[in-house]
């Protein structure tokens, strides 16, 4: 399906298991990786020939738009070990809307085109949802993470914006 200028996809993705890392501050993207980032080189988490996929929300404390945080997953095999100080959580499998989205100064263009494509769609959110920190939405998947936040070879990150959807 073709919306604008982005192209929208249906997804099916599995439930996964991720370390989860979250900062409430002036930059919590950038201080809520700081501590994933620590975890994940420690576990060997973050190598080239990796197999974890990084997503990322932003939290809203309240019903407002600022101030938010931003939480960090890091999926994981069962063979890494959780220290009990890692929070562990859920990225729910199911059906979700996805658009791509190539740099972060397209992020708030390319999310207000999936909201309105959602919502015109006959496709429904599955809702906000009240976790720990706040209200949470979608998810941003980091897919070129290694080149942009480990090496810092490549200036633009890569995202597929992802909300979940009711099943029909």
């Amino acid at each position: 399906m073709i919306f604008m200028k982005e192209k929208i996809t249906l997804e099916r993705i599995k439930s996964m298991r991720a370390a989860y890392f979250h900062a409430l501050s002036e930059a919590p993207e950038y201080d809520s990786w700081k501590k994933a980032e620590s975890w994940a080189k420690e576990k060997e988490l973050l190598k080239k020939d990796s197999n974890a996929r990084i997503f990322g929300r932003n939290t809203y404390p309240t019903k407002n738009p600022e101030p938010h945080g931003y939480g960090y997953f890091i999926t994981f095999t069962p063979n890494i070990s959780i220290d009990e100080d890692i929070s562990v959580r859920i990225i729910p499998g199911g059906l979700y809307a996805v658009s791509r989205c190539e740099g972060v100064e397209q992020i708030g263009e390319t999310w207000a085109n999936l909201w309105k494509w959602v919502d015109e769609s006959e496709y429904e959110f599955i809702g906000e949802i009240k976790g720990e920190f706040g209200y949470e939405l979608g998810f941003e998947e980091h897919l070129n993470w290694y080149p942009a936040m480990v090496e810092n070879s490549e200036k633009k990150l890569i995202f597929n914006l992802m909300l979940q959807l009711w099943e029909k």
